[in-house]
């Protein structure tokens, strides 16, 4: 009798922590907090993509630089006077960003931003520099501002290289679009999406 208490003391001792154990939960990952890890700074990036304001062929080239405080830099086109001249519809935009909301997610971090500058929207030759109001001397380009939100996804690559996709969409404005070789509207909307590498 005395034997049986004992063995079965010693199994309900033993069998506590296991069935403890058992009932714990399992860290599997998927309960993390994305705010586990800091957000991604990326200083620099370059990226190619599609635009829908271009229509000569080319993919849209664009460089980011990070500045201060979110604010950053951007410049996109199809790279007309640098690499090519074609004299096709293309728009190439300069602007000033700022991150207006960073929240790290479970994989890298997301950007969400708002941008003002100018852009240029070119139909036939394009000459050197820029013109606002009305269109250039030959009638195949004109400047005029514009505004644009952007969303952009950083992922982290190796040794401080990061991944980079962003989505754009805007509008520009050109006073004189009308009096271009080829007739435009003076509202100009557009939408682009490129990725990258950025560090």
């Amino acid at each position: 009798m005395r034997s049986v208490l004992a063995r079965s003391l010693l199994v309900a001792v033993l069998g506590v922590p296991a069935i403890a154990h058992a009932e714990d939960p399992v860290d599997d990952g998927s309960g993390k907090d994305p705010s586990d890890h800091p957000p991604i700074t990326n200083r620099v990036n370059f990226r190619v993509g599609f635009a829908s304001s271009d229509q000569n062929g080319r993919p849209t080239i664009c460089l980011d630089v990070n500045l201060v405080f979110g604010f950053g830099i951007e410049s996109c086109g199809t790279g007309q006077q640098l690499i090519h001249n074609d004299p096709d519809q293309e728009m190439s935009h300069y602007r000033i960003n700022y991150t207006v909301v960073e929240r790290a997610l479970w994989k890298g971090t997301l950007h969400a931003r708002g941008g003002l500058g100018f852009a240029e929207l070119q139909v036939g030759k394009d000459n050197p520099g820029f013109v606002f109001g009305t269109p250039d001397a030959d009638r195949g380009s004109v400047s005029g501002p514009e505004a644009a939100i952007s969303a952009q996804w950083l992922l982290p690559m190796y040794k401080g290289l990061d991944f980079v996709v962003t989505g754009t969409a805007g509008l520009a404005y050109f006073s004189h679009a009308s009096e271009l070789a080829t007739t435009k509207s003076d509202l100009q909307s557009f939408a682009s999406i490129e990725a990258g590498i950025g560090w």
